[in-house]
């Protein structure tokens, strides 16, 4: 079964995208007011889980209109691991010298925003980026995983968008 996360990205949009693809089913963490829930969207109508969709996709029978709701990110993570310097182009661009491996560090859950959230420019004078990354969701808890087993515990993907400031990059060892 492929999978597609709601993200911050505009709905029409990325539903015309899974159009495209196919069968690819679409779920998503969704508000009305103060209730949030999770469901999988179909066509214009979202069809309410009783459990979050990576444990189980059980529908209650509610069928709410996605117009009128609001995206929320599409998981509320324990953890956000993030990987950067990852490739060659990236490396010279920062003009950084090659560690040999990736940096890896942890980003806080609370810096995800929902479709439509604010993002606040700590140093508005201080050189920021953006950039379109691919998160992956996985699953289940996961360690010491075999390379050809890997993608057995990816549960789906969504986009993100990493804002940066260069400047303090400057300054990290």
């Amino acid at each position: 079964m492929s999978v597609a996360l709601f993200s911050p990205t505009a709905v029409d949009r990325r539903y015309k995208i899974c159009l495209i693809c196919g069968s690819m089913r679409t779920f998503g963490r969704f508000r009305s007011g103060e209730e949030f829930f999770y469901g999988e969207v179909r066509g214009e109508d979202v069809h309410v889980l009783a459990k979050p969709y990576w444990i189980e996709i059980t529908p209650t029978g509610d069928m709410r209109k996605l117009a009128d709701l609001g995206v929320d990110v599409p998981v509320v993570p324990s953890k956000l691991i993030a990987v950067g310097l990852n490739y060659s182009d990236h490396i010279a661009e920062m003009q950084r010298t090659p560690l040999g491996t990736p940096l890896i560090w942890f980003k806080a859950p609370s810096s995800l925003l929902a479709h439509g959230g604010t993002i606040e420019i700590a140093f508005p004078g201080h050189r920021t980026d953006f950039e379109v990354e691919l998160a992956i969701v996985i699953g289940a808890p996961t360690k010491n995983v075999r390379v050809q087993d890997a993608l057995q515990h990816v549960f789906g993907y969504t986009i993100g968008l990493d804002i940066s400031d260069r400047d303090l990059q400057k300054h990290e060892k």
